[in-house]
């Protein structure tokens, strides 16, 4: 038996009123043709209208049966199709009632991605709730939350349904304003993106920085940073010397026609979205920000942007004679090249506002026939000059490592700048490549 009286119900929750009979008499018409089909006969009704809403082989033997002049194949598959979603729409219902009841027995593992559905006030797990019943949804073992939302979107509609962020266990990231810092190749600008997602995910502080300062593999993309991403609360731009007040704040600007107008900058920019949505955190990456100049740069905002200041403070803006405040849901993070210019030199006005991450090359993370090589030569750097010159790790990480390539055209020019001007220390750490070097071609020999 179906469930008529329920579907009709999901119906005329989830589609026009015009619509919900006709649905109705396709279901009643498709069944009665799928009981004359020998291969649906030893099913029950609801298990012929899921595997008839399955496959496109049907038709053939179908339209046997079928009255075209009535309605078509694809209207009674359609049909079966929305019925399939109402069996999954009360198999959701029924988690919901269950996590209502039970809500200890659906771990969130710092779930913060939850879902509420026709403006019922309860906020349910989106993964918790799904994962249980993953195969009855069509969901992946392994399935993301970006596809669960899919699916309950479809399953809901997707105007009957609303994705919030509750951080679970995590509290509130006090610090807002966070530079990483190490020599080339470190992986400072990808581990921005495991940055952003600890932030999102309501890791707490500790945990964030161990979890950067350790430096392991990153994992780009990751679903967390993909789905701040597709929402556009991350923005990324690089400092340079002609870097400008009215290109990060605002300033006059000509336009297409080629009329010179008061523009935004990027900053004011997402500083307007973060305030207008105080539930979101949004993110603001800045590369290589020791290369611009900071007093010119954010101006009197410089103060503003501390912590305490956030939401509380607020400045004239010199161009549009408007106030202007600093919203504390948005994060300033920053990327510094520690070769380029000393921590100890840096503008202060900036070394002030910011809490400084170190990185320093994993050689774990290198490719194992240039593992002792990174080690050695990153040891004479280190007692020759400082760790900040050491030579990353993502200079060897490939599988398929052109080794000789990497250190003619990568790490030597790198040395030639470390020691420009001491031809001695050139040679010491060339030799030291050399050695190594001749030493793996005679393992591999030996080996065969």
């Amino acid at each position: 038996m179906i469930d008529l009286n329920g579907f009709e119900e999901y119906l005329r929750l989830v589609l026009k009123e015009s619509t919900v009979t006709s649905y109705k008499n396709y279901i009643k018409r498709c069944l009665e043709i799928l009981n004359k089909i020998d291969e649906f006969k030893p099913l029950s009704d609801e298990e012929k209208l899921i595997e008839f809403s399955k496959k496109d082989d049907y038709q053939t033997t179908y339209d046997k049966y079928h009255n075209l002049n009535e309605d078509t194949f694809s209207d009674h598959r359609s049909a079966a199709r929305k019925y399939k979603s109402f069996l999954r729409y009360k198999k959701i219902r029924e988690m919901m009632k269950q996590y209502d009841e039970y809500p200890k027995k659906f771990p969130l593992n710092g779930a913060y991605m939850f879902f509420r559905v026709f403006n019922e006030e309860k906020s349910y797990p989106i993964k918790a709730l799904c994962r249980p019943i993953r195969d009855y949804l069509g969901l992946p073992d392994n399935f993301t939350t970006v596809e669960a939302i899919g699916k309950l979107k479809k399953i809901f509609g997707k105007n009957n349904i609303k994705i919030i962020k509750i951080i679970e266990g995590g509290g509130n990231m006090d610090i807002k304003n966070i530079i990483l810092y190490g020599p080339p190749g470190v992986g400072k600008t990808h581990n921005y993106q495991r940055l952003i997602s600890s932030i999102e995910e309501g890791k707490s502080l500790k945990d964030i920085f161990e979890i950067i300062k350790k430096n392991d593999k990153v994992k780009l993309n990751n679903e967390t940073y993909k789905n701040i991403e597709n929402e556009g609360r991350v923005k990324f731009l690089t400092f340079h010397q002609s870097y400008s007040y009215e290109d990060f704040i605002e300033g006059f600007r000509p336009n297409e026609e080629g009329k010179i107008e008061l523009q935004d900058g990027i900053f004011k920019k997402i500083c307007k979205e973060a305030s207008e949505n105080k539930d979101n955190k949004y993110y603001l990456i800045i590369d290589e920000i020791n290369r611009g100049n900071i007093s010119k740069i954010f101006g009197e905002l410089i103060t503003l942007i501390e912590e305490d200041k956030r939401d509380n403070y607020e400045v004239i803006l010199p161009y549009s004679k408007k106030p202007f405040k600093i919203p504390s849901n948005i994060f300033i993070i920053g990327t510094l090249n520690s070769t380029d210019k000393s921590i100890a030199t840096i503008d202060i006005a900036l070394r002030r506002r910011f809490t400084f991450i170190k990185m320093l090359p994993n050689p774990k993370l290198a490719n194992p026939k240039a593992k002792k090589l990174m080690e050695k030569l990153n040891e004479f750097i280190k007692n020759n000059l400082s760790e900040d010159y050491q030579i990353g790790h993502s200079y060897f990480m490939r599988d398929d490592l052109d080794l000789e390539f990497v250190i003619e055209y990568k790490i030597k020019p790198l040395i030639e700048e470390y020691f420009y001007g001491d031809d001695e220390k050139i040679e010491e750490a060339m030799k030291i490549i050399t050695d190594l070097m001749n030493e793996e071609i005679t393992e591999t020999i030996n080996n065969g």
